[in-house]
């Protein structure tokens, strides 16, 4: 694992790269208020067979946040990260994003499809928060203001122990991932994203469902979708029926039992084989953009 720092229109881009640059290159998109080595595992698992970049987005990890509001937009974002991808090279790459990442490798594709071999969403661009009728934008915004505020303990280790517990398992990268997801504050530690950014985020998810651009992804996509909890299960049954009927016959979905949000942290054996098979297929195939219908 080698720390890498890119500079994009004045803003010092962070993360990591793994691998040789001879095999096939992937691009790994956090979550949010995750960071790069959120990929950690997953990285040291594909690095012999694949090249790895994984970059904490704006706010995030390393990376300063935007100055504006309207800068994480995911139109405004696919731009930049479009300028990204042309920073650490020029040849079409596969996309893996968790969650809100998974929503930006979707809207990504849908305007540089031709940058774009494949993506692989983990539990993310598939479910939409305007969907949820139970609650506004601004309930909605209010949730994620007290979800930043909320998140304060005394000690790292408090966290630590918070995140085995919701995790399920604990490893020495797990670790260098949610120690990174926090900064020192008086008195203990705070989540590193601040809490415009994730309203700002959390803005764009709502306004910008990616249903709305799932007619203009024209790569090939494979979802990998959470079971838990099981009361949900029926409306992620539901949207990733829709989403697949969206996207064609070059969409996959599999879902992994027994997992929440965060399975590639849960059960990352059966993640990472999933994945892996995915892409030396779509690698060994000759990965082809899909015509328009």
């Amino acid at each position: 694992m080698k720390k890498i720092k890119l500079n994009v229109e004045g803003l010092d881009v962070c993360g990591f790269e793994w691998g040789n640059q001879s095999n096939p290159t992937i691009i790994l998109l956090h979550g949010l208020t995750n960071n790069a080595l959120g990929f950690y595992e997953m990285a040291e698992e594909l690095q012999d067979h694949f090249y790895l970049y994984s970059i904490d987005l704006p706010g995030h990890g390393e990376t300063p946040s935007f100055n504006e509001e309207k800068s994480y937009s995911f139109q405004f974002l696919s731009k930049w990260l479009e300028k990204v991808c042309l920073a650490l090279g020029d040849q079409p790459v596969f996309l893996i994003g968790h969650s809100w990442g998974a929503a930006l490798a979707l809207h990504f594709s849908s305007q540089f499809s031709d940058r774009v071999k494949g993506v692989v969403m983990i539990d993310g661009g598939y479910l939409h928060f305007d969907e949820d009728l139970s609650e506004t934008l601004e309930q909605l915004l209010e949730h994620m203001s007290q979800w930043v505020k909320e998140s304060y303990y005394p000690s790292i280790e408090e966290y630590e122990e918070k995140k085995k517990d919701e995790i399920g398992r604990w490893s020495h990268e797990l670790k260098q991932m949610v120690q990174r997801d926090m900064k020192e504050v008086a008195g203990g530690v705070a989540m590193r994203a601040s809490e415009n950014t994730v309203r700002a985020i959390a803005k764009s998810l709502y306004h910008e469902p990616c249903r709305e651009i799932f007619s203009r992804v024209h790569v090939p996509t494979f979802l990998i979708r959470a079971t838990l909890p099981e009361e949900g299960e029926g409306i992620r049954n539901q949207e990733a029926v829709r989403m697949q009927r969206e996207l064609g016959e070059e969409c996959m979905i599999r879902a992994i039992p027994k997992t929440g949000h965060v399975l590639h942290w849960q059960k990352p054996e059966e993640t990472f084989k999933m994945i892996e098979n995915w892409l030396h297929e779509k690698t060994n195939s000759g990965v082809r953009t899909i015509t328009p219908k």
